[in-house]
């Protein structure tokens, strides 16, 4: 091959911006290095080129609010009764009257003596495994002694606890100690009056107890919203928050009312 051939192939293979000078080579030799050069320098660079991966951004997958929608929709959702939040709240108000009258007869005395630990021998034992603790005619609090052993111990740990009690022992009966409860004094009735109104926040709204009114409510409350949430006519929902709030506000004011008469009755006693 000529110079002036291997000159015009060059210029054809790698074209005028490869910026090769053709002339001044007097060997066909030496031309034919610079092509076998320039075409691996380009075949390198078409290889990189080539092996270059190409990134694509994928798409977010969103999720349709329609098939959310219908999700929700597939869910039963009950129409809520409010007559179960009234069942609750006369429970709570059961219950009340019972601890109420319990403060009034002194038989928050009998917990405590119940609780109380008696020393025998080298352990101590709580009472109501001691004995039985009950009351004789509202003015006497009486204490049955399964052991009669253990009647002298008993009777020294009520008086050793402070709790302003003096047990004597039961003329027709040695096991049984009877404990006068001593007339009740203002400080008393006030102690006694303040404990009924403790019993009564709790059952409106207690801090540390799910069972009150204000706990009742708000479980009717979420029952209405889940209704809401199902679509369910607005009408109905109202006329539901309207009857849960009716109901709340009657018991709200009975508690109250039972408040005040108790404790106009504990400071006459």
């Amino acid at each position: 091959m000529s110079v002036r051939h291997a000159g015009c192939h060059v210029w054809n293979l790698l074209g005028p911006a490869s910026g090769v000078r053709i002339a001044g080579y007097r060997s066909t030799k030496g031309l034919i290095n610079i092509i076998h050069n320039q075409t691996h320098n380009q075949t390198t660079l078409r290889r990189q080129f080539s092996i270059s991966p190409v990134v694509q951004k994928k798409k977010a997958v969103k999720t349709s609010k329609s098939a959310v929608k219908n999700e929700e929709e597939d869910v039963e959702v009950a129409i809520y009764d409010p007559q179960s939040f009234k069942s609750s709240c006369d429970q709570i108000l059961t219950d009340l009257k019972s601890h109420v009258q319990e403060a009034r007869m002194g038989k928050t005395d009998l917990k405590i003596l119940n609780s109380l630990k008696i020393q025998i021998g080298s352990q101590k034992i709580v009472l109501e495994k001691l004995g039985q603790v009950g009351m004789r005619g509202g003015r006497h609090i009486v204490v049955s002694v399964y052991d009669p052993e253990n009647v002298k111990a008993v009777s020294a740990g009520i008086l050793a606890a402070n709790l302003n009690m003096n047990p004597q022992v039961d003329p027709s009966n040695p096991q049984v100690l009877l404990i006068p409860i001593p007339p009740p004094t203002r400080e008393s009735r006030e102690t006694t009056a303040k404990f009924i109104k403790s019993l009564v926040e709790s059952a409106k709204k207690s801090a540390v107890q799910k069972k009150s009114i204000y706990h009742e409510r708000s479980k009717a409350m979420a029952a209405v919203q889940l209704m809401k949430n199902a679509s369910y006519s607005k009408d109905m929902t109202m006329k539901l928050e309207s009857q849960i709030e009716k109901i709340n506000k009657d018991y709200l004011a009975k508690l109250s009312k039972m408040q005040d008469e108790v404790t106009q009755a504990v400071m006459r006693s």
